[in-house]
């Protein structure tokens, strides 16, 4: 069995991030569009609370503004195992509208050729790696170093660092892959 993260990892949010940070006027200028650069721009210019109510936009109302990676569903289907989604993701956002993130996350990946993995929502990064635990994964795909650094991580389980933007260039700890055709060549071949 493969485990894979959710956001930032399977689901691009790029363009929502984009249309959250137009409705906050807090878009970044000059820069490339993405997580980092979004939230960087809504901390100067809103602090926490506007970075907070930003990814609730962004994960609810806006997540149809979003798209899987590119060659995430070639990965899925060249998979030989088992895949499950093992997401951290609390069900209403901490600021802003009561949408139902989860129930949106759900929606989303239905319209999707994902649609039918498995999927397990965890309101903390401990109960998400206590659930990686009892699944006994060989691997795990994530975008959070965090995850792997949580006590409880099974030693068992592979962890791979999925940093598309290059946000960790210094990680060594684990394999670091930059694309989901890195990730097939190095995961689906282990």
């Amino acid at each position: 069995m493969i485990a894979i993260d959710l956001d930032n990892t399977i689901i691009r949010y790029d363009r929502a991030f984009e249309a959250a940070a137009t409705r906050l006027n807090c878009l970044p200028s000059g820069a490339p569009i993405n997580k980092g650069t979004v939230k960087t721009a809504a901390l100067a210019a809103g602090g926490n609370d506007l970075w907070t109510r930003l990814q609730g936009l962004t994960y609810g109302e806006d997540i149809a503004k979003a798209e899987i990676f590119p060659a995430c569903v070639e990965f899925f289907s060249a998979a030989r195992e088992e895949l499950v989604i093992v997401s951290h993701k609390t069900r209403f956002p901490a600021l802003g509208e009561p949408t139902d993130l989860r129930e949106a996350a759900r929606a989303f990946l239905a319209s999707t050729p994902l649609a039918g993995i498995p999927l397990h929502f965890l309101d903390t990064r401990e109960e998400k790696v206590a659930k990686i635990a009892a699944l006994r994964p060989r691997a795990l795909i994530d975008d959070l170093p965090e995850v792997l650094q949580t006590p409880g991580f099974p030693p068992a389980t592979a962890f791979h660092l999925f940093d598309p933007d290059g946000v960790y260039p210094e990680w060594t700890a684990t394999p670091r892959v930059r694309s989901w055709h890195e990730a097939a060549r190095i995961i689906l071949s282990e």
